[in-house]
């Protein structure tokens, strides 16, 4: 009795895991066209096509959308099923508000860890920065970009707030890589990036924070003010000249 409860067991947690690894995957494979926009703000996702692209039957999306749900990168409507949630520039303020004030924090704790291995994979991260910029790959860039500011803040070893930024980005760039593409601002940002690095190798902690806190300023200022222009865009009229 024992053992046939040991081995229903078993198959029950065997195929348990089975099922987390097939949502596992198609979350995975719903974050990559998150991320290179194969899938769009405001469509709807339909189960079975999805699940035909992953490579999956329609339960493991269906996980998939309830944790991409519970990020806010998706909305589910009753009756009608699941969307891709459109821009919102207020959330992007937040999002971006928020890394001011966390990032900026552990700077001190980064001087305090810093040391020439910390320099040399900061250094890394920056070369791997401006070789996309020089590419005019912009979704390499948004990628290296994050891991350029994600080094420098590990350099702190705070974990719990590596973890929330980490949450932080994973939000930003999941939702909103189209946008922040159509309004990058690669040069300026490249030189920004390397006036962070200056006062991080000069050691010279309120230069450190004067420069990220208006690098992350002066990203989130243009991010929001062409969104806000591309919104205006879409509402003008339309003039007809077949009305004339």
């Amino acid at each position: 009795m024992v053992l046939s409860q040991i081995m229903a067991n078993s198959k029950k947690e065997k195929k348990s895991g089975e099922r987390s690894d097939l949502a596992h995957k198609a979350y995975m494979g719903m974050r990559q066209m998150l991320l290179y926009n194969e899938i769009l703000p405001g469509q709807k996702i339909k189960y079975q096509d999805m699940a035909d692209r992953l490579g999956v039957s329609i339960t493991p999306v269906i996980h998939a959308l309830k944790w991409l749900e519970f990020k806010n990168i998706v909305r589910y409507e009753h009756n009608k099923g699941y969307y891709i949630n459109e821009a919102d520039p207020q959330e992007i303020k937040e999002i971006y508000e928020t890394r001011i004030v966390l990032e900026v924090a552990i700077l001190s704790k980064t001087l305090t860890h810093l040391d020439d291995n910390g320099i040399q994979r900061l250094r890394t991260s920056l070369d791997a920065f401006e070789e996309k910029v020089k590419e005019a790959d912009y979704y390499g860039r948004l990628i290296s970009d994050m891991k350029f500011h994600f080094t420098l803040a590990s350099l702190s070893q705070c974990r719990v707030q590596l973890r929330i930024l980490e949450e932080l980005f994973d939000l930003l760039f999941l939702r909103y890589s189209r946008n922040l593409v159509i309004t990058s601002i690669s040069e300026t940002s490249l030189q920004e990036h390397h006036q962070i690095m200056d006062s991080l190798v000069a050691r010279d902690l309120p230069r450190l924070q004067q420069t990220l806190s208006s690098h992350l300023e002066n990203v989130k200022d243009h991010i929001i003010f062409n969104l806000d222009r591309m919104t205006v865009k879409k509402k003008e009229p339309v003039f007809d000249f077949h009305s004339l």
